[in-house]
């Protein structure tokens, strides 16, 4: 059996066709050994299946891939298994051990100590129903949907894998109510609210009277207008991102003092004070607009009210991030500034 692993550095790579190089594996009776390593430079599916072609690989091991790759590849009679993660040590025990699956990584090494210290075999344990495993101290829960098979989630019926987690007696009806008033506009005959329109159908079906609008100095004219609109039903308090910032004193991080907003970018954001003045004011919902990478972590976790985020700011790609993982543009640079960093 012969094995094709794309890799970034010494790590199975997050994208089949964005990596630095193919692994061949070779398995041959009890024995699995790296035999080859070829270097991927166009970063295509062509590349790729040639590749795959010319070693003769029955499988390929990879993160994630587009189904438009899957399709591709298994035309060509190719096994896959995706979703791993691991370096390249720990994905040839796994094939050695017998152990490789799909979401195969986090926790799946500890299970395959525990089966060697034990004698156990993996074809004798009870393998997982979904992508999911029962956690304890010293081997965590790990939920992963995408690698999921089974789906039964899908028919109405309770994940296996998750249905240990959490409580089954509910002591708020309010996450109940926010679901209603979801399907209430989710369900609509045809697509044709935006999601600002959803947002004030939603605000108006929980009866939410005072918006917050935590929003960064970036977007104060999309804020502005947002602003506007908003208050024709409800009232609405922005709180923008320098409120009790403090100056940097360091001149290399700031713009030349003739930028016109130098100085707003000389005070450092501070959305633990944004979610203290939204609390104080104790407001019903607080909509994100822009708020930094990181900054919004903070916000959404110190927030009393829910928190939903409207518009998010991406410099690149006219803040609209979702349009990175549809570009071959965005993903390599995504993944060469990860080498970058990680050098």
């Amino acid at each position: 059996m012969r094995y094709g692993i794309p890799l970034l550095r010494d790590r199975v790579a997050p994208r089949s066709t964005y990596a630095d190089s193919l692994l061949v594996a070779v398995r041959r009776r009890n024995c699995v050994r790296a035999e080859s390593t070829s270097e991927l430079t166009d970063h295509s599916l062509l590349e790729l299946a040639e590749l795959l072609a010319t070693n003769r690989i029955d499988v390929l091991i990879c993160g994630g891939i587009s189904r438009e790759e899957r399709d591709f590849i298994e035309a060509r009679r190719v096994e896959i298994i995706d979703n791993v993660v691991g370096s390249v040590d720990e994905l040839l025990t796994a094939i050695q051990a017998g152990h490789l699956r799909p979401g195969f990584g986090l926790n799946s090494l500890k299970e395959t100590e525990t089966e060697r210290k034990t004698g156990q075999e993996a074809d004798n344990r009870k393998k997982p129903t979904s992508s999911a495993a029962t956690g304890s101290d010293d081997n965590p829960i790990v939920v992963d949907c995408l690698a999921c098979r089974n789906r039964v989630c899908m028919n109405g019926e309770r994940c296996p894998a998750a249905s240990h987690i959490g409580s089954e007696e509910a002591t708020d009806n309010r996450p109940d109510y926010m679901i209603e008033a979801t399907l209430d506009i989710s369900f609509e005959d045809e697509r044709i609210l935006c999601r600002l329109s959803e947002l004030i159908y939603f605000c108006l079906e929980m009866r939410f009277s005072k918006i917050g609008l935590a929003y960064c100095t970036d977007l104060e004219e999309p804020a502005e207008i947002l602003v506007r609109v908003l208050r024709r039903f409800f009232k609405v308090y922005p709180v923008c991102c320098k409120i009790g910032g403090k100056i940097m004193s360091d001149a290399v991080t700031s713009p030349p003092a003739e930028s016109p907003h130098s100085m707003n970018h000389q005070v450092a954001c501070n959305p633990a004070r944004q979610a203290a003045v939204l609390n104080q004011i104790e407001t019903d919902i607080n909509v994100l607009v822009g708020l930094c990478m990181g900054a919004d972590c903070i916000l959404t976790r110190l927030s009393d009210a829910p928190v939903t985020t409207l518009f998010v700011k991406d410099k690149s790609l006219a803040n609209n991030p979702i349009g990175a993982v549809y570009s071959d543009y965005y993903l390599k640079e995504a993944l060469r500034a990860a080498r970058v960093n990680s050098a």
